[in-house]
């Protein structure tokens, strides 16, 4: 597809081969058609207007993994790095050359392609050599968190250099794609699931000096396979996505249970407000002067209405009604237990 895109590019004088960039349309839809189902996109890009707002958050400024930022001048200088990191890699395959990892990512390329949210204008070969290359950089920059773990020791404190590898390698566009990193450790193990496990040791070291939040001893169940990358990786043991629909069920219960509860008490406090001004209307219709009246227009206005309506815990939070809490309330008491005596004579005398 990167050859699509270098016949479609015009040089300066706007030359335009029309029979070659058919060719180019029909070898790629032959190629790709059913990839984009099968495989989602799992790296994207970040919004421009997001990435202004704040650009050291979401670009890399160290180290670029993948295609992304990879041809950024001052980013580029991490190159020789990179390429120690993959003769370092070479190095502890033994038997095997880089060749080999290279012939086993190009069979991953449309893949490669696929997860990722731009469009990568680069040639198949490029592309390949990139991700081994990267892969390697990351692998071993992580191995110093999977040596923690199984030592049982922290992490030292690097430099400033080494901090920001960190925030980059943590970046939504500098992330490679999981598949890559398992296909590059099943080199360096007996078994898939060696290798996984491996990987996951890495990661969970690198959440653990990264990560702002206290975790439980015991990490959620994440299978490496079932993540795209590594950030989503990390994602998902801050929040994870095991709730078993019993849990779901008793949280909804519980729900219900507080909100019957609390417009039971709603509505036995919305009572108490109205029978306190049912009282109040019983004395005022009493008298019939001046002041009197005014109060009277008061208590049957609008306003009145709607706050004779509020919960009874509300109404008495309001400035200047606070004061009245105990009288108030020491009145519905006395009149409810007035109006209990009551009913138990009558039932005594019947």
């Amino acid at each position: 597809m990167s050859s699509l895109k270098s016949v479609v590019s015009l040089d300066s004088k706007y030359n335009f081969d029309e029979l070659q960039w058919v060719i180019q349309i029909r070898r790629t839809l032959e190629e790709e058609l059913g990839e984009d189902d099968e495989f989602p996109v799992s790296i994207f890009s970040v919004p421009k207007l997001l990435r202004a707002c704040d650009p050291a958050s979401y670009i890399p400024q160290q180290v670029a993994l993948g295609p992304y930022h990879y041809w950024r001048p001052e980013l580029y200088e991490m190159q020789r790095y990179k390429l120690a990191a993959a003769k370092r890699f070479q190095k502890q395959l033994q038997s095997l050359k880089f060749d080999n990892i290279i012939d086993q990512l190009t069979k991953l390329e449309q893949r490669i392609r696929a997860c990722h949210h731009k469009f990568l204008d680069f040639n198949g070969e490029t592309l390949v050599w990139m991700m081994a290359v990267d892969a390697s950089f990351l692998l071993e920059f992580l191995q110093v968190f999977d040596c923690a773990i199984q030592d049982g020791t922290k992490v030292p404190k690097g430099k400033s250099y080494h901090n920001a590898i960190l925030r980059d390698i943590v970046m939504l566009e500098n992330q490679i794609p999981m598949f890559v990193l398992r296909k590059m450790m099943e080199f360096k193990f007996s078994s898939l699931e060696a290798s996984d496990q491996m990987l996951k040791l890495k990661f969970i070291g690198l959440f653990k000096e990264i990560s702002p939040f206290k975790m439980m001893e015991e990490y959620p169940t994440i299978q490496v396979s079932k993540s795209a990358h590594l950030l989503d990786f990390l994602y998902h043991i801050i929040v994870p996505n095991i709730l078993e629909r019993q849990d779901t069920i008793e949280v909804e219960t519980q729900q219900g249970d507080e909100e019957k509860e609390g417009n039971e008490e709603s509505n036995a406090d919305s009572s108490q407000v109205k029978q306190l001004f049912s009282e109040l209307w019983k004395l005022l219709s009493k008298l019939n002067k001046g002041p009197v009246n005014i109060i009277k227009k008061l208590l049957v206005s609008r306003p009145m209405k709607v706050f004779v309506k509020l919960p009874w815990k509300i109404i008495i939070n309001l400035p200047g009604i606070k004061i009245l809490k105990q009288p108030l309330e020491y009145f519905f008491c006395s009149q409810n237990e007035g109006e209990n005596e009551s009913q138990l004579d009558g039932r005594i005398l019947s």
